[in-house]
């Protein structure tokens, strides 16, 4: 009776093995892709767009101190650095070559931002999922992060509330 009973918990675990597995790989091939990511990446934008919309034009050349960008060169930067991660995640080997961080004024940055976003995404909806483009994808999120929370402190800085976390 013992080893009967034996066999079933291991034919019920074994039968449990099976079906799991099956739905299981199902499911992983029904989610082939970045779609998942799509949404924290849209976040992302808007959120983006908001901290560069936040500062008024003037506030553009403020500076807080000598060492560091001013708040268009930091949104030059991010929208730069978004560029250069889409050009090599898509492919391209490209160096790093920013020119003049100062360039753009807050219209042009905006719009810049945002089409920026825009490939990045278009990028990543199209990329098959692969552990180098997903480490990709998430140095591009933590770098946009790190500059955005620089930029949120430029605002404070001059007295304005940055927009509510997304």
């Amino acid at each position: 009776m013992k080893e009967s009973s034996q066999f079933s918990v291991s034919s019920m675990f074994l039968m449990l093995l099976v079906i799991f597995g099956v739905f299981g790989s199902t499911e992983l091939k029904a989610q082939k892709g970045y779609e998942y990511l799509i949404p924290t990446l849209e976040t992302a934008k808007t959120f983006t767009v908001q901290v560069f919309e936040a500062m008024p034009y003037e506030g553009y050349t403020f500076q807080p101190s000598d060492e560091v960008r001013t708040f268009g060169e930091q949104a030059y930067h991010i929208a730069y650095s978004l560029e250069w991660y889409n050009a090599n995640l898509g492919g391209s080997q490209v160096d790093w070559a920013p020119g003049d961080e100062a360039r753009l004024n807050k219209q042009e940055l905006v719009k810049y931002i945002t089409s920026q976003f825009d490939a990045f995404i278009e990028t990543v909806k199209s990329a098959e999922e692969s552990g180098e483009f997903t480490v990709g994808i998430m140095s591009a999120l933590q770098h946009n992060s790190h500059h955005r929370g620089q930029m949120v402190a430029y605002l404070r800085n001059n007295g304005i509330a940055p927009p509510a976390y997304q």
